[in-house]
């Protein structure tokens, strides 16, 4: 929960957060911060989802918050800095922590980066998520990207998931700084999964032999939420790089992606289902199967009505064994980001499958 916001001179703002903290002192509220978290977007209909992201994190973690909206449309100059807390944790020993928000149109957006730096908490990591296009040059990202530890993208804010993998490659290259994105976040459940479930020799060597693979997502749009196949492609991309596939070839037919690969055992199709859902999350992944070559079957089913249950039901020509439950952490606002803070370093398998996205360069696809 964020206090009411505090309308302050940026050169006041660590007067204001101390005299709020001081109004605190006989309540039963502690100061913390474990790290420093910066958020930029631009000022639109999205600011108000990310605030709401930040509020969620802080929940689990209490951090100095700094949220930077930068008014691009705007053409009169102008910067606006308030202070707050957020209550981190709630009930006999309250836990909370700082928030300070930037807002800034025109000229006065380059004043930013000297509003940050000076309100950075000295030996505590800075994470910076960055909830914009990477694709596209920006000043004020390499400034930011200069003091930050480990940089959080969205790939739901670029075009083409092709461009968006280039880009973040060309970041980890030349700042070698830490990176990561929010929808391979989202599909780490699903890795795990399927690192479990084709663990043993065995079962590896049947995904090896497989020859088609299905995966359907809810392809139903949100306000926030409009590049609804990213989920899917990672994972696909994921298992390509797993089982080193070399992509042939794409094509798209009613809505429908057929991806083709060869591997060492034969060729390999893996098609993009997409389904509609409105009360389901946009992008969430509804179910994978696996056929091989021997006709063997591996089904892992969503539950539509509590969607964090997922069942796997294998069978071959001979026999079928009794359905497995996988249960995912519920999902709330924020737990892409959470989890994304508590890695470290980037993850390899991210940047391999980086590289593979970029290599398949099917940009008007995904």
């Amino acid at each position: 929960m964020v206090t009411s916001l505090h309308p302050v001179k940026p050169e006041l703002i660590q007067q204001e957060l101390n005299r709020i903290w001081e109004s605190l002192e006989t309540t039963n509220t502690t100061r913390a911060c474990l790290f420093n978290l910066i958020f930029y977007t631009e000022k639109n209909h999205r600011t108000a989802y990310i605030q709401r992201i930040a509020q969620s994190v802080v929940k689990r973690f209490p951090a100095r918050v700094i949220f930077v909206a930068a008014n691009k449309d705007s053409t009169e100059n102008y910067l606006k800095t308030d202070v707050s807390i957020l209550n981190s944790s709630t009930g006999e020993n309250d836990v909370a922590c700082d928030f300070i928000q930037i807002e800034a149109g025109g000229v006065s957006q380059e004043r930013i980066p000297f509003l940050v730096l000076p309100h950075l908490i000295s030996d505590l990591p800075v994470y910076l998520v960055w909830a914009e296009d990477p694709c596209l040059d920006d000043l004020l990202f390499q400034q930011l990207a200069k003091f930050s530890h480990r940089i959080i993208f969205d790939s739901e804010t670029s075009e083409s998931l092709t461009y968006f993998s280039a880009s973040l490659l060309h970041h980890k290259a030349f700042t070698h700084t830490d990176i990561a994105d929010l929808n391979w976040a989202r599909i780490e459940t699903w890795r795990d999964m399927l690192s479990s479930a084709f663990y043993s020799d065995e079962r590896l060597n049947k995904i090896r032999q497989a020859q088609t693979i299905e995966i359907t997502y809810n392809a139903q749009e949100s306000t926030f939420f409009c590049h609804t196949r990213i989920q899917s492609f990672y994972v696909q991309a994921w298992l390509a790089c797993q089982l080193n596939w070399t992509f042939e070839s794409a094509t798209q037919e009613n809505g429908k992606i057929l991806l083709n690969y060869t591997s060492s055992q034969s060729p390999i199709q893996v098609h993009l289902v997409p389904a509609s859902y409105p009360q389901l999350p946009p992008g969430l992944i509804l179910s994978l199967t696996v056929t091989t070559k021997e006709g063997d079957h591996f089904q892992f089913q969503r539950n539509l009505e509590s969607i964090h249950q997922i069942t796997l039901i294998a069978s071959t020509k001979d026999r079928c064994e009794m359905p497995c439950n996988y249960i995912f952490a519920k999902a709330e606002s924020g737990h892409s980001l959470v989890k994304e803070i508590c890695h470290r370093g980037t993850s390899e398998h991210f940047l391999k499958v980086l590289t593979h996205l970029k290599q398949m360069n099917v940009q008007d696809l995904c």
